[in-house]
């Protein structure tokens, strides 16, 4: 992995990334679903939300769609192979590429194509999002606190540390200040518009000198958080624990936090011995 000594810029998403709870998913959906629909109905939709996230569905996550007509897509490299319906069963409706498709890239994603399903207006799925957000900071559903990672990303000295999230404020930063994250990272983007926001921070980065190979993005969304930079020649992390149908080759991927952990410490050494051959021969 020499590649790592190269890197002067890191990119880190936030939510599935710096902390990893897949139990939110299930609550969220509740909260979309409650006093509207029958609970056997809300109970079903849950269990194949998360059959759908551990692939034991005909439809995957990494797919792509149309949220109009709920049609699914596999794909090579962002380019449509093959057409599903809700039921995974293949048709001869391939996306022609007039249509923007929805990446389905994460438990969050799932939610929101639950509630397309189900008709769920925009304020009911907002405040479902409010309401889950406070709750996983509260006791019972409190997200876990990885200082370790914390600790270790503290240590990337002379890299500039970016954190850039979709999530919106006020609850961004309530995440930040909970995960104590305030004097780990140089730079904030909160409510980061991604994809279009990280194209245009890797574009920026460029700008100011630094090379496309010497920029990683880590994140746990493919469309959002690496997709852009990987067709830019920049760096690239996949942090999931659950397999994402897309055959494209990131730099690096890892599964859990306990993970990254070991990544960063290994990028933390690469850069010691770099230092180290610096002072000897320079």
């Amino acid at each position: 992995m020499n590649w790592m000594k190269d890197i002067k810029a890191l990119v880190f998403d936030m939510d599935g990334t710096l902390y990893q709870d897949y139990s939110f998913m299930g609550r969220y959906i509740s909260k979309m679903m409650a006093n509207r629909f029958p609970e056997a109905e809300i109970d079903e939709t849950v269990v194949w939300a998360y059959d759908l996230l551990e692939g034991r569905k005909p439809i995957k996550l990494g797919f792509m769609y149309d949220p109009a007509e709920l049609l699914f897509y596999s794909h090579k490299e962002l380019q449509p192979t093959a057409a599903y319906n809700w039921e995974g069963i293949e048709t001869e409706a391939l996306q022609d590429g007039s249509v923007p498709l929805v990446y389905l890239g994460d438990p969050w994603g799932i939610a929101q194509l639950i509630a397309i399903k189900k008709g769920i207006s925009p304020d009911i799925r907002e405040q479902a999002f409010t309401d889950v957000r406070l709750e996983m900071l509260e006791k019972a559903y409190c997200i876990s606190k990885r200082t370790d990672l914390f600790d270790e990303i503290s240590k990337l000295e002379g890299r500039r540390l970016i954190l850039m999230t979709n999530s919106p404020l006020p609850t961004a930063q309530e995440f930040v200040d909970f995960m104590e994250l305030n004097e780990v990272f140089d730079e904030f983007h909160f409510d980061g518009n991604k994809p279009h926001g990280i194209k245009a921070l890797f574009e920026g980065l460029v700008e100011e000198g630094y090379e496309p190979h010497e920029i990683l993005s880590v994140g746990d969304h493919p469309w959002n958080d690496l997709y852009p930079v990987h067709q830019a020649g920049g760096q690239t992390c996949l942090i999931s624990e659950y397999k994402h149908d897309d055959a494209t080759e990131w730099t690096v991927s890892v599964e859990t936090i306990d993970e990254l952990v070991h990544l960063v410490k290994r990028m933390n050494g690469e850069s010691a011995m770099a230092n180290r051959k610096e002072e000897t021969y320079g």
